[in-house]
């Protein structure tokens, strides 16, 4: 030993030694469980929604349907009010006060016969009372005046005093204004489809009876008008409607979903899965119904099409099918 150096200090340099070594080991095994760790977690996969890891091989999950034979049809959706097909106001043809009526509501009516009666009243001189007819055969839809009242004739542009309303309820009618994109589609005896909330389990048929040859001007809309059988008078006027008049039929045409195509450039696009690869195809289409769409050339019967996660699907893509 040299005597020089401090007792014991050999072994303290002996122990400070052996500290470094096992702290340099320990750091040494930390580095390389760190490093295997770090890559590990970098082989794997990473987890993405939309995205399904298969053997080492991203697949975009998506979700497909068949291309089937169905029939379409093109739907023109309205809503206006009801009104007997031939409905008219009856006018006195002399001034007085209204001496009764002959008829109630809801009383059936020929042309020609006595609805009221109406005294001229004029001073000084004595008259018959005179007899205001019905100028249709129907029902009295409403009678509009209480007994005495002033009674004035409809003489030119002035509008007078209408004594009831006659109405023939054995046909309805609702008048349309169509907007400029329907008249392409509209025609005479188209059918058509009434339903109304006083009979809300229920619909109506009825038949497009005329079509206008001019557009309005100013709201560029057509004036059209539907005729509805009505029997045994369950439509009343004035009740509110929502009219559907079927434009076109196509009967057993390939069809799927409008969600499936894809626009780009001015051209229609759909994607084929092909086992689990996606393929893009051109396809021309046809009529478009609420939720389908006609497929006129590029898909064929039975054919698989993506019809949710083909956006930003690129051709030749592999996939996870899922099917609707």
């Amino acid at each position: 030993m040299n005597p020089a150096l401090p007792k014991g200090w050999g072994r303290e340099r002996r122990k400070g030694g052996v500290k470094k070594r096992a702290k340099l080991i320990i750091f040494f095994i930390l580095a390389i469980t760190g490093l295997l760790a770090l890559k590990f977690i970098t082989a794997r996969p990473v987890s993405r929604p939309g995205f399904s890891a298969i053997k080492g091989v991203q697949k975009t999950v998506v979700k497909a349907a068949p291309v089937k034979r169905e029939d379409l049809s093109l739907i023109l959706s309205y809503a206006a009010s009801l009104k007997a097909k031939d409905e008219v106001n009856v006018f006195s043809k002399v001034t007085g006060k209204l001496a009764q009526y002959l008829l109630n509501e809801g009383d059936s009516i020929e042309k020609g016969q006595v609805l009221a009666l109406v005294d001229r009243d004029e001073t000084g001189l004595k008259y018959e009372l005179a007899k205001i007819e019905s100028p249709i055969s129907g029902i009295v839809g409403r009678t509009l005046l209480d007994k005495g009242a002033n009674v004035i004739p409809a003489v030119g542009i002035n509008s007078g005093t209408p004594l009831a309303v006659i109405v023939h309820m054995q046909e309805m009618s609702v008048r349309l204004y169509a907007p400029e994109q329907d008249i392409p589609y509209l025609k005479k005896g188209l059918k058509a489809k009434i339903q109304v909330d006083a009979y809300p389990e229920d619909s109506f048929e009825g038949e497009v009876s005329k079509v206008s040859e001019v557009v309005d001007s100013e709201t560029r809309t057509l004036p059209i008008e539907i005729t509805i059988p009505n029997k045994n008078h369950r439509l009343k006027s004035g009740l509110f409607c929502r009219v559907e008049i079927i434009a076109l039929e196509h009967k057993d045409v390939l069809a799927l979903k409008q969600d499936a195509v894809v626009r780009e450039q001015n051209e229609n696009y759909v994607f084929v899965a092909e086992d689990h690869t996606a393929r893009k195809r051109r396809v021309t289409l046809g009529l478009r119904d609420d939720s389908r769409i006609e497929v006129l050339e590029g898909l064929k019967e039975s054919e698989m099409v993506i019809v949710f996660g083909q956006q930003g699907l690129k051709d030749g893509a592999t996939v996870e099918i899922k099917e609707e």
